[in-house]
C-alpha cells in the first residue's frame, strides 16, 4: 500500500475492510464496486489496460496471480481463484487512487483521474522534472498488491495522520514486503530469457522507478535545500503510523533491483538523515 496522505503528491493505497454480516453478504451478492458505493467508469480504461499488461507480463515469471479488467470479464464467476479482478471506478467525493477490498473480494479498485493527479509532481516533464509513463508507475502499484495477496495480508484502513514519525510497527513491515515482492519480480523477469515480454516490462518498469527516485531527489533538494541539508524531520520522516517515508520506499526498491554502489549510497544517505533527524 502507498498512502493516502500522499494522494496530491504521492502514489496512495488504502485497504478497505468491509463490514462483517449483511455489508459482506451484500458485496458478494453484488458488483463490489456497487456494494461500496461507488460507479464503473469506461474513462481511462487505456492508461488501467496498459498497466495491467506490463504487470501481468513480470508476474508470468515469478507468480501465479493474474490481474484481469472487470470490463472484460461477463461471468466473474468463471474466472480463475488466481485472477485478481481491477475494477476502473469513477471519481467520488472522496478522490482515492486505489482501493483493495481484499476481505470481501479478490479485486483492486483505481481512479484513473485521482492517480493522475497523484503523480503529476514528480511524474510531468517540467525544469526540475523527467518524464514517466504513468501506466508503469501503475503497474508497480498493483505489483505491490499482489505481494500483499502473496503474503495474505489482512485488509487495513489507512488513516492519514499529520503526525511525523520514525517508529517501526507491523503495518509498516507489510509494506516493506509488498514493495520487496515488487521489486524482485521485477528482477526476476529481467532474468528471464524465456519470455521477451517479461524482460522488456521489467525494463520500463525499473527505468520509471530509478527516474521516480531521482524526481523525488531532486524536488527535495531543489524546493527544500535547507530542509535536505539539515535533515529536516518533514522530509525524512515517515507521515502517519502505516507507511515508511515514501521516497525510502523508492531507494530500497531501486537498491533491490540495482544493487549498485551508486543505490546503495544514495539509500545510506537518507537513512542516516533519518537517524539525525530522530534525536
Amino acid at each position: 500500500m502507498f498512502p493516502s496522505s500522499f494522494v496530491a503528491a504521492r502514489l496512495c493505497v488504502v485497504f478497505v475492510t468491509l463490514a462483517s454480516g449483511a455489508g459482506f453478504a451484500s458485496a458478494q451478492a453484488t458488483d463490489p464496486v456497487e456494494a461500496l458505493g461507488y460507479h464503473q467508469s469506461s474513462e481511462g480504461r487505456s492508461l488501467v489496460q496498459a498497466a495491467l499488461k506490463s504487470a501481468n507480463a513480470v508476474l508470468s515469471s515469478s507468480s501465479s496471480f493474474r490481474l484481469k479488467p472487470s470490463w472484460s470479464l461477463k461471468d466473474r464467476k468463471a474466472r480463475s481463484p488466481n485472477d485478481i479482478l481491477v475494477f476502473n471506478v469513477a471519481t467520488t467525493a472522496k478522490p482515492f487512487v486505489i482501493q483493495v477490498p481484499f476481505q470481501s473480494c479478490r479485486c483492486i479498485f483505481v481512479q484513473e483521474a485521482a492517480f493522475r493527479k497523484s503523480v503529476d509532481r514528480y511524474a510531468r516533464n517540467s525544469k526540475k522534472t523527467s518524464e514517466i509513463d504513468p501506466s508503469e508507475l501503475l503497474a508497480f502499484m498493483l505489483l505491490h498488491e499482489v505481494g500483499h495477496q502473496e503474503s495474505g495480508h489482512p485488509g487495513f484502513m489507512d488513516q492519514e495522520s499529520p503526525d511525523l514519525n520514525f517508529d517501526d510497527n507491523e503495518i509498516k513491515a507489510r509494506e516493506r514486503a509488498a514493495d520487496e515482492f515488487a521489486a524482485k519480480a521485477l528482477v526476476t523477469a529481467s532474468k528471464d530469457g524465456g519470455r521477451v515480454d517479461a524482460f522488456l516490462a521489467a525494463m520500463k518498469l525499473e527505468m520509471a522507478l530509478s527516474k521516480v527516485s531521482f524526481n523525488l531527489s531532486g524536488l527535495r533538494i531543489v524546493d527544500h535545500f535547507g530542509g535536505s541539508t539539515l535533515c529536516s524531520k518533514d522530509l525524512f520522516a515517515d507521515k502517519g503510523v502505516s507507511h515508511p517515508n515514501f521516497e525510502l520506499r523508492i531507494l530500497v526498491v531501486n537498491d533491490i533491483i540495482s544493487g549498485t554502489a551508486t543505490s546503495r549510497q544514495l539509500l545510506t544517505d537518507f537513512e542516516r538523515c533519518r537517524l539525525t533527524g530522530s534525536r
